[in-house]
């Protein structure tokens, strides 16, 4: 199928995907210019804002879906010019950051006959497997290997766990991988949706949840078993998970043959390795009480009452890496203190109101969803605080593209149905 019989919004999606994953290996290993990485990063943060500059003629416009979505870009907009903003800059950015995820989701909600993302499947799965791949071969190498360059760059406590790398794939730094890995259950279960082979999607499963491990992410962890668990509770029942198990058997005996007689032990030692190195992490997160201390973070702050704007705040992007590094520091940040979450971060920028919009945002998203169900519950938990989708760009791109995929699978099935029901 060519590109000519897509529609600007599919178009607009591949391209999405692929400036957020091979955009990333460009930025990682082909150049060693900020300015091309910081460009591939802008366009991929602009993306949504690209969708409605070229959108098609017969697409809607979000702003008429909700009220809430032009208050809320209005507030944005505000941010740019507040009184207590350290640069125009700053708050250009932060409407750019805290504006392209909500743009994105709600353009395709308005669109949904406009996208349809299965167009393209064979090449996501193709650049998801090589995704894979590379992070298996990534966690085999030593630090100093070539394709290790994110371990190389970083010191040893971040970018290791024991003896072993913590995969990035093709992404420059450990954050954009563990955010594909929060895309890759969306995409699992897109293939059962559209009736992939049993074996297919088994291994799929079998290999994303072996690569968690080898992120030695605690969070990314625990969202893709959470994500991945309700998926497969909600695709099946009791006898029809026991006969998708069943189907397996062959195939997964004839793997085990062909691992015996190659010598799997090198396999087994990567897979021993992943499991134990992740688990030690956790245990010593433990012990140093590192790991209640990033769960107390948030709580500790807001209890603490560290804000002196806690209405409006003191303007968006303030905290904002890129911001910062290129156009200065507030002396009301350097007042405030280090913050490293996003909740913290949204309140200090933005003020409680940002922080009620993002709730009221959450859930008008997760009440327009095409599915129902538990998982729901987890993607409103997951916007709101498990993943920070507005300073982390590859978070915000990829759970943007996981949840277009799935929903819009969803959405044209119900539309055949309906069709069906109609012609009757």
């Amino acid at each position: 199928m060519g590109l000519s019989s897509t529609t600007q919004e599919e178009r607009g999606y591949l391209f999405l995907f692929l400036i957020t994953t091979l955009g990333a290996a460009i930025r990682k290993w082909f150049t060693e210019s900020s300015a091309i990485s910081n460009s591939i990063l802008l366009i991929e943060m602009l993306m949504p804002f690209i969708w409605m500059f070229f959108r098609s003629n017969n697409s809607n416009t979000p702003f008429k879906y909700s009220q809430l979505l032009v208050f809320y870009f209005l507030y944005l907009a505000f941010h740019i010019i507040n009184p207590l903003q350290h640069t125009f800059f700053h708050g250009a950015l932060g409407f750019i950051i805290y504006g392209s995820f909500w743009l994105g989701i709600f353009y395709y909600m308005s669109n949904r006959h406009l996208f349809n993302p299965t167009k393209f499947i064979k090449i996501i799965l193709i650049i998801c497997a090589l995704e894979m791949v590379l992070a298996f071969i990534q966690y085999q190498l030593p630090r100093e290997h070539f394709l290790n360059k994110y371990a190389r760059e970083i010191e040893a406590g971040v970018a290791m766990v024991e003896d072993r790398v913590r995969v990035s794939g093709t992404f420059s730094y450990l954050s954009g991988f563990t955010a594909f890995m929060v895309f890759y259950p969306f995409l699992i279960w897109a293939m059962f949706k559209l009736n992939y082979s049993s074996w297919f999607t088994a291994v799929a499963i079998i290999f994303g949840s072996f690569a968690v491990f080898m992120t030695g992410s605690r969070s990314c962890f625990v969202l893709f078993f959470a994500f991945l668990s309700i998926i497969l509770y909600q695709t099946f029942t009791f006898k029809t998970f026991t006969n998708y198990i069943v189907k397996l058997l062959i195939p997964l005996a004839i793997g085990v043959a062909i691992l015996s007689i190659t010598n799997p032990k090198a396999f087994y030692n990567q897979i021993d390795s992943a499991f134990g190195n992740f688990f030690k992490r956790v245990e010593r997160g433990t012990e140093s009480g590192e790991q209640s201390q990033r769960v107390n973070w948030d709580v500790q702050m807001f209890k603490n009452n560290h804000f002196k704007h806690p209405i409006m705040g003191i303007g968006l992007g303030a905290t904002y890496q890129g911001a910062t590094i290129t156009f200065g520091q507030s002396e009301l940040v350097s007042e405030f203190g280090y913050v490293e979450n996003e909740p913290v971060k949204i309140v200090l920028e933005g003020g409680i109101i940002m922080a009620i919009l993002k709730l009221c945002l959450a859930t008008l998203l997760i009440r327009n969803l095409s599915f129902k169900g538990p998982i729901r519950y987890l993607i409103w938990f997951t916007i709101v605080y498990a993943m920070p989708i507005t300073f982390n760009v590859h978070n915000a791109a990829f759970f943007l593209m996981g949840l277009i995929l799935i929903d819009n699978i969803f959405w044209r099935q119900q539309q055949e149905q309906l069709a069906v029901k109609t012609s009757e």
